[in-house]
Formats: C-alpha cells, structure tokens, sequence
C-alpha cells in the first residue's frame, strides 16, 4: 500500500507503565494492510506544538474495523507532548511505511525477543504468525531495564504464545537480561528455530552473537534510528550492512527496512 497523510483524531490515550503510553486512533483505510515491523510518522496539528518535525512509532496493534495501536515511550519534547494528548485531539499521521517480518519461516519454531519500547513490532508479529494456517511454536521474550516499565502485554497476545518476562532490576519476571532468556530457549529446540528481534542496538548485537545460520533457520531484526522524514530524503536511519565480499554498504532504515536480515547487519561488536 502507498503510504497516505491523514489527520485523525486521537480515540483514546493510556498509561500503561512508567513512561509508557498507548495511543489510539481511527484509520480503516489501511488498517487491514498493516504488516508488523511497519510505522507511521506523527506529527502535531498547525500551531498545537512547539514539535516541528514527526516522530516515527512501528504499529502495535490493530483492533476492529480499523482502530490503530501504538506504543511510546516519553523520552524528549515530542513524546512528552503526545502523552499531553487527548481523545479527541488532532494529529497527523503518516504510513504505514516500512516493510514487514517473513511470515512464513519454515521453522516449527519462533523465538521473538523485544527489550524495551521494541515490544509494539513482536507482539503484532506474535499475533500474526499465530493465526497462519500451521503456526509455529511461539516463544516471546520481553526485557525491560525496570520493572516498573513492563507493558502487560499477556493479555494482548494470543493464548498459545508462551511469555518470558525478565528485567535487571529483578522487579518483574527473571532478573537480568533477554539473553539469559534466550539461551536455554534456543539450545533446547529439536530443530532450528526463526528468530525475530526488536530493541535498543547493543541488545540486537548481543543476541546476533548467539545465532548462526546452523543453530537458526530465520534471523530478521526491526531497526530502530532516529529519522525526521520516513521517505529516504533526511538520511539520518542508515544502518551498515555487510556484504558477500565482506565490505560494508548501507541501507535506509525507513525505505529498505525496517526489517533485515540479522546476520546481514554490521553490528557495532563485528
């Protein structure tokens, strides 16, 4: 689908942890071909803002006949605003943009691990691959800093999907981080699992340090980087990608991904 501007009108706005905040609003337009992984950019109406440029945020959930999910996390001036919002205040939004997770990974197996505000892009993921025809086994594994900052997720994911929580404060779930987790996970599968990850940098490399194409049948990682524009013009979401003969090429987080091939991506510990 060509991504579309619309103004639309918040339905509703809700804590749901420390910083963290669900924001919901109509779009039936293309509600129905939002894939996971995908994003909208969003921006203030015409003088309700001292925030300039739109902010991008992936899709968390859809609901309905088009209600659109999205999670954020109040980090600067622009969050800080939209946590300011309404029902009923007007915002700008763009997409959906990006492109999405491989759907069928002829694995019997998913390991999907979110850490932080990488959650929104797992958890759609998660719903989708439970409802193909023959799903895999899902595992999703989800890591804060503290526990007051877990999102209670369970009740948005389908019963089947089986939810590890951890974070280093030991407040919720186990104490420590997502590759504590996914270790024993990954060892203790018959046959290699696909893998599909979302969170901060470090956390991606460091799970990238675990898999191989002999323990991993899929490996595919939804980027995050700052970006002001969505459609490839500012050129501030590049990501460094490896290439066949080892030297390094670069792709634009917004148009060629958000979604890669983990094992293509030059993490910054290789």
């Amino acid at each position: 689908m060509i991504p579309v501007f619309r103004w639309v009108e918040v339905s509703d706005i809700r804590k749901m942890a420390r910083s963290t905040y669900e924001l919901s609003f109509p779009e039936p337009e293309s509600a129905s071909k939002i894939g996971p992984g995908q994003f909208c950019m969003v921006s203030p109406a015409p003088h309700t803002s001292d925030v300039f440029l739109p902010r991008p945020f992936s899709y968390y959930r859809v609901d309905g006949p088009g209600t659109i999910r999205i999670l954020f996390r109040t980090f600067g001036r622009a969050t800080r605003w939209m946590a300011g919002l309404a029902p009923g205040s007007r915002i700008g939004v763009f997409g959906p943009l990006g492109n999405t997770f491989t759907l069928a990974p002829q694995a019997r197996r998913a390991i999907l691990v979110a850490g932080g505000i990488g959650l929104p892009p797992m958890a759609m993921l998660a719903g989708r691959l439970d409802a193909l025809d023959e799903p895999p086994e899902i595992d999703l594994i989800y890591g804060e800093q503290a526990g007051d900052r877990i999102v209670d997720v369970g009740s948005d994911l389908p019963g089947r999907v089986r939810l590890h929580l951890c974070s280093e404060d030991g407040a919720a779930g186990q104490k420590g981080l997502v590759t504590g987790l996914f270790r024993p996970l990954i060892a203790g599968c018959d046959s290699p699992p696909a893998v599909y990850c979302c969170g901060p940098g470090p956390m991606m490399a460091a799970l990238a340090g675990l898999v191989s194409s002999e323990n991993t049948a899929l490996f595919e990682v939804s980027t995050e980087e700052n970006m002001a524009c969505g459609k490839g013009i500012c050129k501030g979401c590049v990501i460094p990608m490896t290439t066949p003969d080892g030297s390094v090429s670069y792709r634009y987080c917004c148009t060629d991904g958000p979604v890669f091939n983990g094992f293509e991506v030059k993490w910054p510990h290789a």
